[in-house]
């Protein structure tokens, strides 16, 4: 077998506006000495950004294998504008739609979605409706939207009686509004996610303590097309061994480029 090819690479700064007008802070990491094979947009975790471990490092990687690889932060979040306070998970899946718009202008459409965490939800909820995408690929990701709500504790009280609080996630307060947990509940995914075609790729981090081991089970179950798990047996939620996220690079690598070159 030969060795892949490990491009040098560029980070191309970037900023587009989403369906509210807020402004998007993004970042184009591609090959520095070719054009990329293809383009893909990668999104981050709850209250991540996009310079978050994993997704930087996942986004660099697919770089250096050839691909062009949008990441950006989702409204409110990192440099991007807006308040975090008026996101939800319909905002997400706008922001990625977003995304794919500005992409499909400047350089080509985007053939893939890939998402860590949350961002794995939402870019479930989104790939239907941008007709390049060819294939979605999940990170440590929840089956459903409503999975977010198990970091809010206390909060849910007060959300629950329509009242503004603050979460706290990794030691960081964000203010949330009561309108977060009805969209969130609300939103419908099963019923949007009904005749869903597109190829999956789930990946499970086997040490993961945030997402259950069946949520990449359900994950797949989604989708009447292809689909193919991929499990890290001593990963953690954020992949945080570079062994770990350079073999998912690969697995993630391979899958694209069997779904990139389908017409």
């Amino acid at each position: 077998m030969s060795t892949p090819i490990r491009h040098p690479t560029q980070s191309l700064k970037l900023a587009f506006p989403n369906a509210q007008n807020h402004m998007l802070d993004g970042r184009l990491d591609r090959p520095a000495d070719v054009e990329p094979h293809a383009y893909v947009i990668i999104c981050h975790c709850f209250t991540c950004t996009k310079e978050t471990l994993t997704t930087s490092r996942v986004s660099r990687g697919l770089a250096q294998a050839g691909f062009g690889v949008l990441r950006f932060d989702f409204t409110g979040l990192g440099d991007s504008s807006g308040q975090f306070a008026d996101s939800h998970f319909t905002s997400m899946v706008s922001d990625i739609l977003s995304a794919s718009a500005y992409l499909d202008s400047h350089y080509s459409s985007p053939v893939a979605l890939l998402g860590h965490s949350m961002g794995g939800t939402a870019v479930l909820a989104a790939a239907m409706q941008i007709p390049s995408c060819k294939t979605v690929v999940t990170i440590a990701s929840p089956s459903h939207p409503t999975h977010v709500l198990h970091h809010f504790g206390q909060a849910m009280d007060k959300l629950e009686s329509g009242v503004d609080a603050e979460i706290r996630v990794a030691g960081i307060a964000y203010p949330v509004k009561p309108q977060f947990i009805h969209d969130v509940r609300q939103y419908g995914f099963e019923d949007k996610l009904n005749g869903f075609n597109l190829p999956i790729l789930a990946i499970r981090a086997g040490q993961d303590s945030l997402v259950s081991a069946s949520d990449a089970d359900e994950i797949l179950a989604l989708t009447s097309a292809e689909h193919q798990l991929f499990e890290l047996e001593k990963a953690d939620h954020l992949f945080s061994d570079r062994q770990d996220t350079q073999a998912m690079i690969e697995a993630i690598s391979q899958w694209l480029y069997i779904y990139s070159n389908f017409e």
